[in-house]
């Protein structure tokens, strides 16, 4: 019995697969008529306003020297913001896409006129091949904007690179990277220079309990076993079992929330901030003085964690914070704590197109290019709002059927794909660029889903 279950299960997950890449194939072909007009008016438009008038106004000037610049990624939302900023300031950009599937068909920013080239570069080898494309194109400066590249391939890649060529790269080095992946090397880090950090003790006496609680009786904590089992929840007290052998965690827990800060850092100063909530549900933040105000004391701090990083601080950074209340005798403040971070641009690609990106401060690692940090502001952002079919959840119970909750969830991802298809809900569309987004839509998108339906159905059926 328990054999025919695990079947039916698997079987019936495969359905659901199968169901959902149909579904996108289907509203993909069902939409293309309207799309085209789409891409005829805005092609239209784009010839009116051709993109090159603000770069041959760039190029007249004596003093511009233009870049070769190397995005890989291209094929993202913000790998593609990047390379039309860096084109509209009259640079040469050169696009990349890191693949680890073989399907021949290029990627939508791939298509972009941006770009005065393009590559794809396996993930089996990618060092290899970037520094292959770095040479043959010349690049001066190389911006990884890649999921398929973690933060420490990126850093190595760059220790090669800037080894290998003058070709400078916008990502941490080895050090850097390997301290910020793991929490623990992290936040001693913060705590080397002195910055404040979010309290974590591993206690192993109620003795050091007391001691940590006594020292700081503003603040809270929780503790919790060092190794939990799947079913306990974390304690607010102490039991007499804490010892050297069996050590307990107490970590300081927060009274106001938590924000991220999402960071390009280039030697050692912040070039571009977004302060942003972590909870779905606050969407009026941003909307009062206050949280005004909040974002400039963490816009400070991180400037005081670039500046102590050094000018080998360069690359992209989310910061996760804890924000708390101090009290004193007549007055109560709101306290900043770092709590973790996450490397990578990847972390950050919600800043790379909502956020008027500097390519000054991208130039500013190079020693020539002084830094220019009087225009950098901390915005603002609540977090991208959860999907239309979540309001499934508040319908009245009759309706929470398997039958009606699965129409119903159809419908929401339905309406949810129709919303993406349309030019003004994708990140990829621009009236002056509208093939990147055509493109991506009609023809990668498909043809992907058609060969990763291919692959799960023979996978389904060879096991």
């Amino acid at each position: 019995m328990a054999i025919k279950s695990a079947k039916a299960s698997v079987s019936s997950g495969t359905v659901s697969r199968v169901f959902w890449h149909l579904l996108r194939i289907c509203l993909s072909f069902s939409l293309l008529f309207v799309d085209n007009a789409i891409l005829l008016i805005a092609g239209f438009l784009a010839y009116l306003q051709p993109i090159a008038n603000r770069r041959r106004a760039t190029q007249r000037n004596v003093r511009f020297y233009p870049k070769t610049i190397l995005i890989t990624g291209v094929g993202t939302a913000h790998g593609l913001t990047l390379a039309r900023l860096w084109a509209a300031e009259g640079h040469h950009v050169v696009g990349a896409d890191v693949t680890d599937l073989d399907l021949p068909v290029r990627s939508g920013g791939s298509m972009s006129k941006a770009l005065v080239a393009f590559y794809r570069i396996p993930k089996g080898h990618y060092i290899s091949r970037l520094l292959d494309v770095i040479h043959r194109e010349k690049v001066d400066l190389w911006i990884p904007c890649s999921p398929k590249a973690s933060s420490i391939e990126d850093a190595t890649a760059r220790q090669v690179v800037e080894s290998r060529t003058s070709c400078k790269c916008i990502t941490f080095d080895t050090e850097l990277a390997a301290c910020f992946a793991h929490p623990d090397s992290f936040r001693q880090y913060v705590i080397d220079r002195g910055l404040p950090v979010l309290e974590y003790h591993k206690v192993q006496s109620r003795d050091s309990v007391h001691k940590i609680l006594h020292r700081s009786p503003s603040k809270t904590y929780q503790i919790s076993r060092a190794s939990p089992s799947a079913n306990e929840k974390a304690l607010r007290l102490p039991r007499r079992t804490i010892s050297k052998d069996r050590p307990w965690i107490l970590q300081q827990q927060s009274r106001l929330g938590e924000l991220f800060a999402d960071l390009l850092i280039v030697r050692g100063h912040v070039q571009a901030i977004q302060v942003r909530l972590s909870d779905f549900g606050s969407s009026m933040w941003g909307a009062s003085r206050l949280d005004e105000a909040l974002a400039s004391s963490v816009h400070k701090l991180m400037q005081t964690f670039a500046a102590k990083g050094g000018a080998r601080l360069t690359g992209y950074l989310s910061v996760r914070l804890m924000v708390d209340e101090e009290f004193d005798a007549h007055s109560v403040r709101h306290t900043i704590y770092i709590a973790g971070c996450t490397p990578g641009a990847s972390a950050v690609d919600n800043l790379l197109y909502n956020v008027p990106s500097p390519i000054a401060g991208y130039l500013s690692v190079f020693p020539s290019n002084p830094v220019d940090t009087a225009n950098i502001a901390a915005t603002l952002s609540s977090t991208r709002s959860a999907p239309k079919f979540a309001r499934v959840a508040i319908l009245p119970a009759f309706l929470q059927f398997s039958l009606f909750k699965f129409a119903l969830t159809t419908l929401g991802v339905a309406e949810a794909e129709i919303v993406r298809l349309l030019f003004w809900k994708d990140p990829l569309f621009s009236f002056l660029d509208p093939v990147p987004w055509w493109w991506q839509v009609h023809v990668y998108q498909p043809l992907r889903e058609i060969w990763v339906l291919v692959k799960q159905t023979r996978e389904a059926g060879l096991s």
